[in-house]
C-alpha cells in the first residue's frame, strides 16, 4: 500500500481490521496523533517505543483505538468502505500520486467485496470489473498507464477526476450501520 497517510482514528481502525497497516504506520500515526492532541496511554506508549513490531506492539494500537474511541468496523465491508473513501479523499486532495492512489484503491481490498448493487453497465447482465466498489472506471484508468501513447499527466488528471466522482457519488454516506 502506498498511502497510510494522516488517517483518524476511525479510518485508522478500518485500515487495521483489513490488515493494511504496518509498523512504521503505527508509529507515524501515534506521533500523529499526539502532535493532533489525541493523547492516551497507549499512544504514548507507541509513540515512546524506539522500534515497533505489529506483532508486539499490535494489542497497544487496538487500546490506543479504543481509547480514542475509534470503534473497531463492524465488517470488512464496513472497513472497506472507509478505507475507499480515506483513499479517494487522498488521491482527490493531492495526498498521494494519482496512479498509486489508484492501484491502492483496487489492490487494497480484499478480493470478493461487495458494497453496491452491480448497476449492469454493459448493458448484458455482466459486470464490469469493479463495479461493486463503483471504482469500474478507476480500475480502467490505472490500467491503462502503460499503454503506449497515454500521456501520463493527462491521466494523472483523470484519475484524480474520476476520484472525486466515485467518492461524491458512492462515498459520501455511509451504506450501512458501522461505516461511517
Amino acid at each position: 500500500m502506498h498511502f497510510a497517510g494522516d488517517l483518524t482514528p476511525t479510518e485508522a481502525a478500518a485500515f487495521w481490521r483489513l490488515n493494511l497497516l504496518n509498523s512504521d504506520d503505527l508509529s507515524r500515526l501515534s506521533m500523529r496523533w499526539i502532535e493532533l492532541g489525541l493523547q492516551s496511554d497507549n499512544v504514548g506508549a507507541l509513540a515512546a517505543e524506539r522500534v515497533l513490531t505489529v506483532r508486539e506492539h499490535g494489542l497497544w494500537f487496538e487500546k490506543a483505538l479504543g481509547e480514542l474511541g475509534a470503534d473497531a468496523p463492524a465488517s470488512d465491508e464496513a472497513a472497506a468502505w472507509i478505507v475507499i473513501r480515506a483513499l479517494l479523499r487522498a488521491i482527490v486532495d493531492g495526498a498521494v500520486a494519482p496512479l498509486a492512489g489508484a492501484s491502492d484503491v483496487i489492490h487494497g481490498i480484499p478480493y470478493g467485496t461487495a458494497l453496491f448493487p452491480l448497476r449492469n453497465l454493459a448493458g448484458d447482465g455482466k459486470a464490469f470489473v469493479g463495479e461493486e466498489l463503483g471504482i469500474e472506471k478507476l480500475w480502467g484508468l490505472y490500467y491503462s498507464h502503460d499503454e503506449w501513447g497515454v500521456d501520463q499527466d493527462e491521466l494523472a488528471r483523470d484519475i484524480r477526476l474520476e476520484a472525486k466522482r466515485v467518492l461524491d457519488e458512492f462515498y459520501t454516506h455511509s451504506p450501512g450501520a458501522g461505516a461511517s
